[in-house]
């Protein structure tokens, strides 16, 4: 039975009536450190563990870091939709218009083979692949294209997919039924099942059989790659059987029998979630959270501002969409949030968010990684969700998923304690103003007086009379436990990258016992980091590559990673594009340069020694476009949305240095 208990009143009374300590007072009592034999382990079972969230990343991408992820407390990777995407997955959002129901080849993403790659090894890792599934709607023309009645038109790329699906879409041909809805003036829960109404997408009939079919389809063909779970973009959009006014099967026919199937060849549970913003319109969620868990995207926003008001009652008074958290999923932002928002808050603020998402007794968790800021598909944007920031959070929701919770306030401090057989902690954030040389006295009513440690710093926190004695970080956070297990910290200045010449890269390793980095696989030359190091790494390269590995010991806790650098010797003659695959050099596409300013398409380049090169003469930015084989634009001077795929934009500090490397596209 899950037990959430909230003290408030109750415990700034006692702390009115505490007497002060470390101050010409009483000496706090000595302990003995309990027993402890805890070992940090992801959780069994995907639906206990949290989940990163692998925005714009590749199946390459993910594979590579696996092991960062792992230690970092990850048990889930959510990827991008796997479905062909339209124009190849040029930009993110092409990856929310689907062209069919299969595991897409022509994918910015990778290859089927190269997911059931990633399914394989993450098993190792004992981590599970999610996989995002877009079947409320199909690829449109464009925003504009209508048809008739109305309804958006359908891409006719989507016919190499689904040729069924193209042909029925506004007329039975084939016997199945039409397979789009064309009902813009449905009232009721058919107001949001029945056309939707963004993006100008064409809505799925998803009361079709055929569609459905082809949906499990997917979901069977996804299950067989290795794939542990999904999340279901817009199933708010999507209805059930127990719709007042449209309802059908579509989710038996589709989760319930995927959760069937994938019982029967793991014996485990498949984990789904559905994406519901806000409430679905005259239906209950009970709808959706008797299949699936479903999306809390109002969680975090009831407690964000608790730190500017110094206010940790905000956070322990945040409610949940529903009464069961085990039906919930939250975040601290979603990608939706922060591709539409200009202003994002520090990695150290959502860490400290996203702790208490992590400690939430029962509740899924999403951590969002950030894209680059032009939202390139294939780059990783961010290493935030390695942080140990967010690794303790994780950690502490790996040790005590299934154990009893208890959130309180103390003063300035927001608490969840943990009490599980045999263990205990707390997390605690204290939302005033911090002093990281002052010990402040939190009241945490159900923990057992002894000896516990901060994950972060490995300060002692004794507990005495049911009051923690706690030095903060300045960030105000602590995570508690009777463990003395605090991890090492490594800080790189850049990583995984190509360079010209001369390059420095600085590493900064925090509570350590050891540290060192070598090249090359060469450990019998290894250096020491004292607390900072300069590496050059020029004079390393091998062949033009350079490896660099990091190793950090702290106790027992040891991190290892290697770093791979490119150095370039820059071909004479334009803007050099490197590392472009084989396939769009040897004529198999069309390749166009579209620069900005003036807007136009050309072909100013010439292919040598397997490098683009680009004559940028009166450009201030560049991006290079991938058409069909034989392909010729009509209008050179307006964009053609027929592009297959796209490089992220070249200009500004990009432009200046030279080249680009194009790896992974």
């Amino acid at each position: 039975m899950k037990q959430i208990k909230r003290f408030t009143c109750l415990l700034l009374a006692v702390l009115l009536v505490l007497p002060v300590l470390g101050c010409g007072g009483s000496k706090l009592p000595q302990f003995e450190d309990f027993p402890d034999s805890y070992v940090d382990a992801l959780p069994e079972n995907a639906e206990d563990g949290l989940t990163l969230h692998a925005f714009n990343w590749t199946y390459r991408e993910i594979m590579a870091n696996l092991e960062g992820i792992r230690n970092a407390g990850f048990k889930n990777v959510l990827t991008m939709p796997v479905q062909p995407p339209k124009s190849g997955g040029s930009a993110w959002w092409a990856f929310y218009q689907p062209l069919g129901f299969s595991i897409g080849d022509n994918s910015a993403l990778g290859t089927k083979d190269e997911l059931i790659a990633l399914c394989t090894e993450a098993e190792k890792y004992g981590i599970c692949i999610l996989v995002d599934v877009v079947a409320n709607h199909l690829a449109t023309t464009d925003d504009e294209g209508k048809e008739p009645d109305g309804t958006p038109t359908v891409s006719p790329a989507v016919m190499e997919y689904e040729p069924v699906i193209y042909r029925n879409r506004n007329e039975d041909v084939d016997g199945i039924g039409v397979t789009f809805h064309h009902n813009r003036t449905a009232a009721g829960s058919g107001a949001e099942t029945q056309y939707y109404a963004y993006g100008n997408l064409p809505d799925l009939d998803t009361s079709n059989p055929y569609v459905q079919q082809r949906v499990l389809a997917l979901l069977t063909e996804c299950i067989d790659a290795g794939v542990d779970g999904f999340r279901f973009d817009a199933a708010k959009h999507i209805e059930t059987s127990s719709d007042p006014d449209y309802p059908s099967d579509f989710w038996e026919n589709t989760v319930v029998k995927a959760k069937e199937y994938y019982r029967e060849k793991t014996g485990k549970n498949l984990y789904v979630y559905g994406e519901i913003l806000n409430a679905p319109s005259g239906r209950d969620l009970s709808v959706y959270t008797d299949i699936m868990r479903i999306t809390d995207d109002g969680y975090a926003a009831q407690f964000k501002n608790a730190f500017a008001s110094k206010d940790p009652a905000r956070i322990m008074n945040a409610s949940l969409k529903t009464d069961d958290a085990s039906e919930l999923i939250a975040w601290v932002e979603s990608h939706d949030e922060y591709v539409t928002s200009d202003t994002h808050y520090s990695d150290v603020r959502v860490a400290k968010y996203w702790s208490i998402i992590a400690a939430k007794k029962d509740l899924g968790g999403l951590f969002l990684a950030r894209p680059t800021k032009e939202l390139t598909v294939g780059q990783i944007g961010s290493y935030a969700f390695e942080s140990e920031y967010v690794a303790v959070g994780n950690r502490f929701h790996n040790r005590f998923f299934d154990a009893d919770s208890y959130e309180s306030v103390s003063e300035s401090c927001y608490i969840n304690e943990k009490i599980g057989d045999g263990d205990q902690g707390a997390l605690i954030l204290n939302v005033g103003d911090v002093d990281p040389d002052k010990t402040v006295r939190v009241a945490v009513p159900h923990l057992e007086d002894g000896n516990y440690y901060d994950a972060l710093t490995g300060q002692l926190a004794v507990v005495s009379d049911h009051v923690a004695h706690v030095t903060f970080e300045a960030n105000g956070m602590a995570v508690i436990t009777r463990s003395r297990d605090v991890h090492p910290r490594l800080e790189i200045s850049e990583r995984d990258c190509s360079f010209v010449g001369e390059k420095e890269i600085t590493l900064q390793a925090i509570h350590c016992d050891e540290a060192y980095y070598w090249f090359n696989g060469q450990t019998a030359d290894r250096h020491p980091i004292d607390g900072t190091a300069a590496v050059q790494l020029a004079s390393h390269a091998d062949n033009g590559a350079v490896a660099l590995t990091v190793s950090l010991r702290k106790g027992v806790n040891v991190r290892e990673q290697t770093f791979t650098y490119q150095q370039l010797q820059l071909l004479p003659g334009g803007f050099n594009v490197v590392n472009l695959p084989d396939k769009y050099l040897n004529g198999e596409y069309e390749l166009y340069i579209w620069s900005w300013s003036p807007g136009r398409w050309s072909k100013n380049y010439e292919i040598r020694d397997g490098v683009m090169l680009v004559d940028t003469a009166g450009m201030d930015g560049f991006l290079i476009a991938v058409f069909p084989q034989g392909y010729e634009i009509p209008d050179v001077n307006n964009w053609d949305s027929n592009v297959i795929k796209q490089s992220a934009d070249m200009k500004g500090e990009i432009l200046t240095a030279g080249f680009f490397d194009m790896t992974g596209f």
